[in-house]
């Protein structure tokens, strides 16, 4: 479908600005039989662009303490996958799950501390998410098959008792300064034989560790000291030693200490370099596109970019077709006709079932004077779906020439 040059910068503008106006997502609900209760929701799902484009699928992130950090979670994504461009990350539905009636101690820990009343409730909230959630979320949105457990101190030890004891969940997990520690670092004794079975093949765990140690004390020193923060501290240390010691599972993992972040503070930089981390290639490098690089060359890298990416998160990955469609009609506006011919015909090796590619590569070949393979990329995309300017453009270049 053509696009002026105006056109596509001003719909351009007009999406930023609609997401703007959505970007903090919508509620939503779901009954749990298994809780006994209505969970509330909150739900970030990024836009489609037009209804003349195929529609997306989107891993998912589920955010435990979601009340917490859903917005700061939404801006970071919307930020690194959308704004300018940007591919740090792939666009991304978000599933806040907050707490209920002070059910969080309840519901992220996953034993009983027999100190602690009404602990414990964390294998039920696990059966909420496999029976309930999960199958809810991927039947109304349009979800990818890849799917992300984040959550903070007890939220984080929810996630690594997800990875370890439920690992065919989620494909990924994000701890931040998890509190390994709790009911005497319980999932600690079941961590070095459950590492030593499991297979953890594509699977990906980031854990970040914040500075909690009283003043004076060093990771060192931390190992002999018996306040809170060291036992923390250390806990989450004696679980970094026991992913270190499996690697024959095939699970990446990754952990770093932020020496200037305390537990407050860490689940921002956490979620960042968490999601960095699981998606370490995500990032591709659009210069290509408009330098002086062969356009042949170009495509090379493109195609294996997306078969890469395609192996390591399990699923199809696609670039998105409109976003192929607006920069093909740029580059022939640009008349850098080599490069647009290209992006059109790459569009039409990710989506060789949409009708829209085809119609594309029609008005490519119209600007470059050859009517001929026009009027048959027209009819190609007239095969596969009717649409009247497809057939306006091509009733009139069939038209008898009039003298």
């Amino acid at each position: 479908m053509k696009l002026t040059i105006t056109a596509i910068l001003l719909f351009a503008v007009l999406m930023v600005n609609a997401q703007h106006l959505v970007q903090f997502g919508q509620p939503d609900s779901v009954y749990s039989a298994i809780l006994k209760e209505n969970r509330p929701l909150w739900i970030y799902t990024p836009p489609q662009d037009t209804p003349y484009f195929s529609k997306q699928v989107f891993p998912v992130i589920y955010m435990l303490d979601g009340d917490g950090y859903f917005a700061t979670l939404q801006s970071m994504i919307f930020q690194l996958s959308t704004v300018n461009d940007n591919t740090a990350l792939p666009q991304m539905i978000i599933v806040g799950i907050p707490n209920t009636r002070n059910h969080r101690l309840r519901d992220l820990t996953p034993s009983a501390d027999s100190a602690v009343p009404g602990s414990g409730g964390g294998e039920a909230f696990t059966s909420f998410l496999e029976k309930e959630l999960i199958p809810y979320i991927e039947k109304k949105y349009a979800t990818a098959p890849f799917r992300i457990l984040a959550g903070h101190s007890l939220g984080g030890l929810m996630a690594v008792n997800t990875l370890i004891n439920h690992p065919s969940l989620f494909n990924a997990v994000i701890a931040g300064d998890p509190s390994i520690f709790w009911n005497h670092s319980y999932l600690l004794k079941q961590t070095g034989q459950r590492l030593k079975e499991a297979d953890l093949q594509h699977k990906a765990c980031y854990i970040a560790i914040a500075h909690t140690m009283q003043p004076g004390l060093d990771t060192i020193a931390i190992r002999t000291d018996s306040s809170l923060g060291a036992v923390h501290t250390n806990a989450i240390f004696s679980l970094a030693n026991d992913l270190r010691a499996h690697p024959g599972n095939g699970l990446r993992w990754g952990y770093k200490y932020y020496e200037d972040d305390d537990h407050q503070s860490v689940p921002v930089i956490a979620l960042y370099d968490g999601l960095r981390f699981i998606f370490h290639h995500n990032r591709f490098p659009g210069f290509l596109y408009q330098d002086n690089s062969p356009a042949d060359s170009v495509a090379k890298v493109v195609t294996s970019y997306y078969k890469m990416l395609t192996r390591e998160l399990g699923y199809t990955v696609r670039p998105r077709e409109s976003q192929y469609n607006f920069l093909g009609y740029r580059l022939l506006n640009d008349k850098n006709f080599e490069k647009a011919r290209m992006i059109f015909q790459l569009n039409i090796y990710f989506y060789p079932e949409r009708f829209n590619p085809y119609d594309s590569m029609g008005d490519y070949y119209m600007a470059t004077k050859d009517p001929a393979q026009a009027a048959s990329y027209w009819k190609k995309a007239l095969s596969i779906q009717y649409n009247k300017e497809t057939r306006d453009k091509l009733d009139k270049l069939q038209q008898p020439s009039s003298h």
